[in-house]
């Protein structure tokens, strides 16, 4: 019988309510709601009992309350990871091939979701929450504009921004807010007339897109004061976010700054190019990878860049035994 029970579980969401609403509140924040309004508001935005647990336990008062009881990532005993460095262009532009056919097809099925997976934002909902999924791309830039702030590198409106993986336009439509120019970048062409569209409709004439059909297609673009990438160069095998860092830090304005985010820490992670190939390449899977510090800290060292800030970050949950780093750096003048 109790096999049952949760055989039927699994196979439908469990409907919440506003009870459910309710018993959130003082389960995660530990406090009653604001009001009955507010109750029954996000009773209609979050259908099921996994919509409200992924919410609250992502609200920034949910991760103020447990900060006291949490712990690093790391305790400092871990062992290298092994990654295999590849540079051979060919073995480059085959990995990145692989990603670009896995996230064309996200982009024809699940495009939003896959930019944030959250199931509020898949195909089927997505016309109930497009503005909450909009909407939080001003996160995104509000923390550049701290770390901007917190390291005095400020570059100002009138700069020219390279954002890469843009996806659907969700963070570009603010940059658009913030800079003179944005140059947005993905590798998927469904994602990128989704783009096209969403910053049209906000009005951002200053906005113009590219697709990565090689790691090359970064030579050709105009050279940028400051370079914009969070929840993407994670998506990539190694090589490939290390030829994109590389060219991106060449083409990176004297004097502009680069802040980007991608896991650097992995426990058990390792990564051979012939291993990869053959067991991961064609899967269509949702990847995560990782670079570590040392190789990111070396490729900026190479060209100039002095590192201002570099912060654990939440982007990939936190997890024991990760670590995501959220960077910024400041090219010297004269390079």
């Amino acid at each position: 019988m109790i096999r049952k029970l949760f055989a039927v579980r699994a196979a439908r969401p469990i409907a919440a309510g506003t009870e459910a609403i309710v018993w959130a509140y003082r389960l995660f924040l530990n406090r009653e709601p604001e009001n009955e309004a507010t109750v029954a508001k996000l009773a209609r935005e979050l259908p099921t009992w996994d919509d409200v647990r992924r919410t609250f336990t992502s609200s920034e008062e949910y991760r103020t309350r447990i900060v006291r009881s949490a712990r690093p990532s790391l305790n400092g005993h871990e062992p290298p990871m092994s990654i295999e460095d590849v540079r051979d262009p060919a073995s480059v532009a085959c990995l990145l091939d692989h990603i670009a056919k896995t996230w064309t097809r996200f982009g024809d099925t699940e495009p939003h979701f896959s930019v944030l997976t959250d199931e509020r934002f898949k195909a089927a909902r997505i016309e109930s929450s497009r503005e909450s999924f909009n909407a939080s791309g001003k996160d995104a830039v509000d923390r550049l504009d701290a770390a901007l702030a917190r390291a005095h590198a400020d570059p100002g409106a009138r700069a020219t921004c390279f954002e890469l993986g843009c996806g659907v336009g969700r963070i570009t439509a603010w940059l658009a807010k913030r800079f003179d120019r944005v140059i947005g970048v993905d590798i998927s062409a469904s994602h990128l007339a989704l783009a096209r569209a969403h910053v049209d409709a906000e009005g951002a004439s200053n906005v113009e897109l590219h697709r990565l059909v090689s790691v090359g297609t970064l030579d050709a673009l105009p050279r940028f004061d400051v370079f914009f990438s969070v929840i993407v160069l994670q998506h990539n095998p190694p090589p490939v976010i290390a030829a994109i860092l590389d060219r991106v830090f060449a083409h990176l304005n004297p004097g502009g700054v680069a802040y980007f985010q991608v896991p650097t820490y992995r426990a058990g992670y390792s990564f051979a190019l012939d291993a990869y190939l053959r067991d991961d390449v064609g899967k269509g899977e949702m990847e995560m990878h990782v670079l570590p510090q040392r190789v990111i800290l070396g490729m900026a060292a190479a060209h100039g860049l002095e590192l201002l800030e570099v912060i654990e970050d939440p982007w990939t949950g936190m997890r024991p035994g990760e670590v995501s780093n959220t960077f910024l750096f400041r090219k010297r003048v004269g390079r």
